[in-house]
């Protein structure tokens, strides 16, 4: 193969794997999509062009050149594991949220620039990104930073979340502002610290009959573990809480939604169809157009 076929079945090969068409391949390269297609078939680009070409398309001229048909695929899995292990662990989160923030940012197909993370935000900011295929949200602000990524399946979310009797059970609990207390109680408490009702109703000034029927249900979800106790006489249930991650981030994202998010940077907003698809109860109609707009002079 010569070295001019070599460029073009490599040029149109990179430009696939990085899922981009002609057309935003010029946007990235500030030329006209007439362009791209002439490098993918009879000529090459510009001298001062093949160096912006190869940083785009993320390759080594050589390789767009097949000079070097042999190179190994860059192992993106590996580079990250050894980034974590050589990050220090107080630094990790710091790391991850960087990662994070860039790799949603890339989502933006006409972003050149290298993705920086905020240092500082004088406004609640959020990261957004929505397509039909994922879903992600990240606050980056420094009293609280998280990133949540959803990736949606063929067949929608509600494949797995549903209006089970669980999932009622569990928002009516929420909905409690003293169970809410309660969690914040328990969730306060060190490993293994173990926890009487009795002591709960005290210091949170709830009945006790209260707290019981919070920890039931806390029980039940799973939320809390129980031992029995022979401290006096009468055998006592003492309670330890699970620190779970899902309720944690489920209360993290609840309170975001109920500040109404105003501000994001990025704000990737791609989506066609929902995340939930319910073909027995079809939801997407076309929506009807104002049909005289097409009748003004």
């Amino acid at each position: 193969m010569d070295n001019n076929t070599a460029f073009r079945k490599n040029l149109v090969k990179r430009r696939r794997e990085l899922g981009l068409t002609q057309e935003q391949l010029a946007q990235k390269m500030n030329v006209s999509p007439q362009a791209v297609s002439k490098w993918e078939n009879t000529s090459y680009p510009d001298g001062d062009l093949l160096p912006l070409l190869a940083k785009t398309l993320n390759i080594s001229l050589d390789t767009l050149f097949g000079i070097n048909e042999k190179h190994e695929k860059v192992d993106i899995e590996q580079m990250i594991t050894d980034e974590v292990h050589c990050t220090r662990p107080e630094k990790r989160s710091e790391l991850l949220m960087k990662m994070s923030y860039a790799a949603l940012c890339a989502f933006n197909d006409y972003t050149e620039n290298k993705a920086r993370f905020p240092d500082h935000l004088d406004k609640e900011t959020f990261a957004e990104l929505r397509t039909d295929n994922e879903m992600a949200i990240a606050r980056m602000n420094d009293d609280l930073q998280y990133f949540c990524f959803l990736s949606i399946p063929e067949n929608g979310v509600n494949g797995y979340v549903d209006s089970s009797p669980n999932m009622v059970r569990l928002f009516k609990m929420l909905a409690d502002e003293d169970a809410l207390n309660i969690i914040f109680y328990l969730g306060s408490g060190i490993r293994n610290r173990m926890h009487s009702v009795k002591i709960i109703a005290k210091r949170l000034e709830i009945p006790v009959e209260k707290v019981q029927s919070v920890i039931d249900q806390l029980d039940r979800f799973g939320l809390v573990w129980r031992v029995s106790a022979e401290i006096t006489d009468d055998p006592m249930i003492l309670y330890g809480f699970t620190h779970s991650t899902p309720l944690t981030i489920l209360l993290s994202l609840a309170k975001s939604l109920t500040n109404y998010i105003q501000f994001c940077e990025p704000f990737i907003d791609r989506w066609g169809k929902g995340a939930y698809k319910m073909p027995d109860k079809s939801n997407t109609e076309p929506i009807p157009q104002i049909s005289h707009w097409d009748n003004e002079d």
